[in-house]
């Protein structure tokens, strides 16, 4: 018997779902696993027809963090090395790839969706923050746990998650590495909504996901590719982007076309994402 695919698609219309398969423990991240997911996420990027995609976890629990056995001993241990500088270097080139897979995420030019459920932990929360829209159900619980096991978080929480929460809450997730249920995780901005099981977050999810594949596919990349690089531009930079970026995409595009053609004609649009 083969082994069981520790990463799954599933296609649902416009909509396509990452499923974390590793239930038994609990979607801890091994390298394999995590080596995977910027496939996964070029796969319906690239599949024409996907226009939103969902990360989930199969099993009792999301996503219980680096798998400390496997993943981190893979970024964390160096075959031998002729200095102690090539093997610094080795274990750091281990670390970049497992960051590099977590950026696919945020560097994905389709929205995003995490439905966390159960335990959120570690890397877990390195997941999370790379994604657009982040739902739970009620028994969900997040934990920035790298300080309780000595380590600094350094796969994306510290950089993404001020851009989610403010600082003192950052602050105190990070330094304490305490454990927080779904209410309070709603209440300081990690997650927009809390449903009362992980299947009616799924299912908020998928309404979600389908009311942006609704919209036009250009103008939803265009409007993500803008919100990241005004991350790191002044508002009169972003300002310029966006406008060079709209004159030259959403206002030459078949779908604006079509935009204005559906609201005269009193239909639904039918975008092309041309």
């Amino acid at each position: 018997m083969s082994p069981p695919e520790l990463l799954s698609i599933e296609k649902s219309g416009d909509v396509g779902t990452i499923w974390l398969n590793r239930p038994d423990k609990y979607n801890a991240l091994s390298a394999e696993l995590w080596s995977i997911i910027p496939g996964a996420l070029d796969s319906l990027s690239r599949d024409g027809t996907t226009k939103a995609i969902i990360i989930a976890g199969r099993g009792k629990h999301f996503c219980v963090g680096i798998d400390l056995f496997d993943g981190l001993m893979a970024i964390k241990t160096s075959s031998e090395a002729p200095s102690e500088a090539v093997s610094n270097l080795n274990q750091l080139e281990g670390a970049r790839r497992f960051q590099r897979a977590i950026s696919s995420i945020a560097e994905c030019p389709l929205p995003v969706i995490a439905v966390v459920h159960g335990h959120c932990l570690g890397a877990g929360i390195d997941l999370i923050s790379a994604c657009d829209i982040r739902l739970c159900s009620s028994d969900a619980n997040f934990s920035v746990r790298e300080t309780r096991i000595g380590l600094v978080a350094d796969v994306g929480t510290l950089q993404r998650l001020p851009h989610i929460l403010n600082a003192g809450h950052v602050a105190e997730l990070a330094y304490t590495g305490k454990d927080i249920g779904s209410k309070r995780a709603e209440k300081i901005g990690l997650v927009n909504d809390v449903y009362g099981s992980f299947e009616d977050a799924y299912k908020g999810a998928m309404e979600i996901a389908s009311d942006i594949a609704s919209n036009s596919t250009l103008a939803v990349k265009g409007t993500k590719f803008i919100l990241q690089q005004s991350e790191n531009l002044t508002t009169e930079q972003s300002l310029m982007l966006n406008g060079m970026y709209t004159l030259m995409t959403s206002m030459k595009s078949n779908d604006l076309k079509e935009s204005m053609a559906a609201f005269l004609s009193k239909r639904p649009a039918k975008y092309t994402g041309t």
